[in-house]
């Protein structure tokens, strides 16, 4: 919305500059719109992906997958998860994931970028995220959190702790 207003004042200010200046020189306040309009889509992109990217969780026998938020997926095999709990923390629930450190590489980081959710579960109560890897909102995911930590210790192996700490 405010990139609109923006696009559209630089437009009524800008918008009739002739392409040359009456010295035969390219105007440079002629092509101010065009950018504005071109800043406006590329700042715009990350908000429409963030509609159509939403938070995902799934799993199968081989690995828990999480998309946190929108840019990334991560693919984290069970041999690298410690434990999958759902905890509440001002009235916000989340689910963390916990990973183990060993020699394990296969499967994907989580990069800071992954852990907006993270970051603000640790601002809210740090002592609940340590160790935590990952985490996402479980409101923005269908069904009760029972029904979502059974569907995952479905798949999840015996030394995966699925945990509800609701």
């Amino acid at each position: 919305m405010s990139a609109t207003l923006a696009v559209l004042l630089v437009h009524a200010l800008f918008g009739d500059e002739p392409e040359t200046l009456d010295s035969g020189a390219p105007n440079p306040l002629a092509d101010v719109v065009v950018w504005t309009a071109g800043l406006a889509l590329v700042g715009a992109v990350p908000i429409a992906l963030a509609v159509v990217r939403r938070p995902r969780v799934g799993a199968n026998h081989f690995a828990l997958t999480l998309r946190p938020g929108w840019v990334r997926t991560l693919v984290l095999p069970w041999s690298r998860v410690g434990e999958v709990a759902a905890i509440e923390v001002s009235d916000e629930r989340f689910l963390v994931v916990r990973l183990l450190e060993g020699l394990d590489r296969t499967g994907t980081d989580p990069a800071w970028i992954d852990q907006n959710v993270l970051r603000e579960l640790a601002r809210l109560d740090e002592r609940r995220t340590r160790g935590v890897g990952v985490a996402v909102r479980l409101r923005d995911f269908n069904g009760t959190p029972d029904g979502q930590l059974a569907a995952l210790a479905a798949f999840a192996p015996d030394q995966v702790q699925i945990a509800n700490k609701l």
